[in-house]
């Protein structure tokens, strides 16, 4: 067993053990992260391309129109067709870095648009920096498992 440094209790020297990590075993399983983030921000991005087409469609071209981004529907066939197929991309692992990419340019522009007016947008802007994360760490760290891009 390895030891590290020594603790002092009473006038006792304990050796402690060198933890390099807790669950050693899960380090096998170390692709599943990346897949969970993928799969996860893959469907965040197909729910704001739904809102963007369904019940909120009004709403949003409005939205849209009011920030000086003329005509609104434009606006949101384009980014709410960007969120789709980033979407769909990221639940099915296909040009994963890209799609994650190109899905935290478009959450970083919210972030800014719910900063700058704060009653703007439904979700905080932690729920945006969140997403931001997670898409610029599946550009680092790529697919994970399940994914047709898996680097051999």
């Amino acid at each position: 067993m390895l030891y590290g440094t020594r603790s002092t209790i009473f006038c006792y020297t304990i050796p402690m053990p060198k933890l390099l990590t807790l669950f050693p075993d899960l380090l096998t399983y170390s692709l599943i992260a990346p897949f969970i983030l993928r799969v996860s921000l893959g469907l965040v991005l197909v729910y704001f391309s739904y809102l963007k087409f369904g019940k909120e469609r009004m709403e949003k071209i409005a939205f849209f129109d009011s920030l000086g981004m003329k005509p609104g529907s434009f606006y949101v066939n384009m980014v709410g067709s960007i969120e789709f197929v980033g979407g769909i991309l990221l639940v099915v692992g296909a040009y994963t870095q890209a799609a994650a990419l190109v899905g935290a340019l478009i959450i970083l522009v919210a972030t800014f648009i719910k900063w700058r007016h704060p009653t703007s947008l439904r979700n905080d802007i932690e729920f945006y920096i969140l997403l931001f994360v997670v898409a610029l760490s599946l550009v680092f760290m790529g697919a994970g498992f399940f994914a047709i891009d898996l680097p051999l």
